[in-house]
């Protein structure tokens, strides 16, 4: 048998979240799933948690099975990951813990129980992922592929890290539910979808509270809606989590997104891969790839996520500068920022905490002006 624990978490993670719960309490509902009743002095191995690990039921499940399987001679394992190059370019390129052999190092260790522990093995540990073709635009970029991890296991080295952990756990999560669904299963069947039955089935599956206020011709799929939300009128939620009392007025469209607490997002707002804890407000836009903290708010701004040259866009770490090799990459506004209308910002630019951005006064038609 094998307990797993995490007896406390980075401060950096403390007021953040995964899939719009606290961390602490993500984390602690994933290890309630893996642990079931089973007692921590019964069990054969005792798995330490890093306090900078983020990490869902489907990553804890890879890690079980890993170590259920083992058959060698070790007091202690160690664990790196191993995945795609495309999802390593896309989630972990930047990450302090990937090794020149293109692996994540995992701030985790397996003791078995009652040794103490002299021998040590490090074991590869690899993920399903979930593959899918990009056809781009020849204007903006060639053909690619997307992998995402069906199980999330990222150590946390700076907040772009909680963008990417929520990218995975909303997968991972959407693919768990899927497969326990006979409802979703039946609709995806007999879906005249012109898609995968894979797909299929994942647009069929929602999960919608009951207080939640839903206009008839908005479309849900894949995605779950929180108490107190209200969607207006042609808005698209596609695999996505919106937390509770949110507003999506007319119009807006949310796609492999998280969503915190009582944000609105505003009429005809396209908000894209990114990541919105509580409290923020969001007009205009469109907004993709980015990360907008407590109570952020932006303003008919440009944030640009894409650098044509192909070149890695550089992002602040608790290191120092990274080099990011995804092509795609916003801005991460920290809690209280926000951008007024016109301003342009760079990819992967950090907008400090309580800081307000605006475009030069120069620039700015007032009504003096039209006096001249």
């Amino acid at each position: 048998m094998i307990y797993f624990q995490q007896p406390t978490i980075a401060q950096g993670l403390q007021r953040r979240s995964l899939l719009c719960q606290e961390i602490n309490a993500f984390h602690r509902h994933a290890l309630t799933a893996i642990n079931g009743r089973v007692r921590q002095d019964a069990c054969r191995w005792q798995v330490a948690l890093g306090e900078n690990l983020l990490f869902d039921a489907g990553g804890l499940q890879a890690l079980y099975d890993k170590i259920s399987n083992y058959t060698g001679s070790a007091d202690q394992l160690e664990f790196k990951l191993q995945l795609s190059s495309e999802a390593i370019r896309d989630y972990y390129s930047h990450s302090a813990f990937l090794d020149a052999d293109g692996q994540v190092t995992l701030p985790l260790f397996a003791d078995r129980h009652g040794t103490l522990a002299a021998r040590k093995e490090t074991l590869i540990l690899t993920l399903r992922e979930l593959t899918t073709s990009i056809t781009y635009p020849r204007s903006l970029a060639p053909p690619d592929w997307n992998a995402t991890p069906l199980g999330l296991l990222m150590p946390f080295g700076c907040d772009h890290d909680l963008l990417f952990a929520n990218q995975i756990a909303v997968f991972s999560n959407l693919d768990r539910r899927v497969r326990h669904s006979v409802k979703a299963v039946v609709r995806g069947i007999f879906s005249r979808r012109g898609a995968g039955l894979q797909q299929r089935v994942a647009r069929s599956w929602r999960q919608v509270h009951k207080t939640a206020d839903i206009h008839p011709t908005a479309v849900i799929e894949g995605s779950i809606i929180g108490s107190g939300c209200r969607i207006g009128a042609h808005c698209v939620v596609r695999y996505s989590v919106l937390g509770e009392d949110i507003q999506l007025h007319d119009g807006a469209k949310v796609e492999y997104s998280v969503v915190g607490d009582r944000t609105w997002l505003m009429h005809d707002l396209v908000l894209y891969r990114s990541l919105v804890e509580s409290d923020v407000f969001l007009i205009h836009g469109p907004y993709q790839f980015s990360c907008f903290q407590h109570q952020c708010g932006a303003f008919a701004s440009i944030m640009m996520d894409y650098r044509p040259d192909a070149k890695p866009i550089k992002i602040n770490t608790q290191d120092g500068i990274a080099q990011y090799r995804g092509r795609f990459l916003g801005a991460l506004l920290k809690e209280g920022a926000s951008l007024l209308g016109g301003t342009l910002t760079s990819p992967g630019i950090t907008i400090p905490a309580g800081k307000r951005i605006s475009p030069p006064i120069a620039s700015v038609t007032r009504a003096k002006d039209m006096l001249d």
